[in-house]
């Protein structure tokens, strides 16, 4: 499988997330969900850098029965401002030919992966649009 996209079927979308997501694998064992789970926590719209949630309440343990995928392709105006001013500059991405994973809870987008390749896009103003996989995610 390419890591282009074209409309992609939910299988095809679903191996993409999974492929991406474990690469950021923390321990062997741990599971694609596993590291949603622990990037969206991470996220410093989130969590500050010191612990101190930033959201209303804490965010729940998402489930896969919790989440549903879909491609989309985004511009980047609508991408830089999931980008928190505390993250890193780096924009040189491993891979710049994956799609950005994007988790959408209760209206609000969180970047999960990707914020190397946003850079990059960043400083060479390619307005886009650009692959993003939309991670939709719902109390179950």
């Amino acid at each position: 499988m390419t890591a282009r996209m074209s409309s992609g079927s939910e299988t095809e979308l679903w191996a993409l997330v999974r492929s991406e997501l474990d690469f950021h694998r923390r321990r062997p064992t741990h599971t694609w969900i596993d590291t949603l789970n622990r990037l969206w926590r991470k996220n410093r719209f989130v969590m500050t850098m010191d612990g101190m949630l930033r959201l209303s309440e804490a965010p729940p343990v998402l489930t896969s029965g919790m989440l549903t995928v879909s491609a989309a392709k985004w511009p980047l105006d609508k991408l830089t401002p999931l980008v928190h001013p505390d993250a890193h500059d780096r924009s040189r991405p491993k891979r710049d030919d994956l799609p950005i994973l994007i988790l959408e809870w209760a209206g609000a987008y969180f970047l999960i992966d990707g914020i190397n390749r946003i850079n990059r896009r960043a400083r060479d103003r390619d307005a886009g649009p650009h692959d993003v996989i939309v991670i939709h995610g719902r109390n179950s």
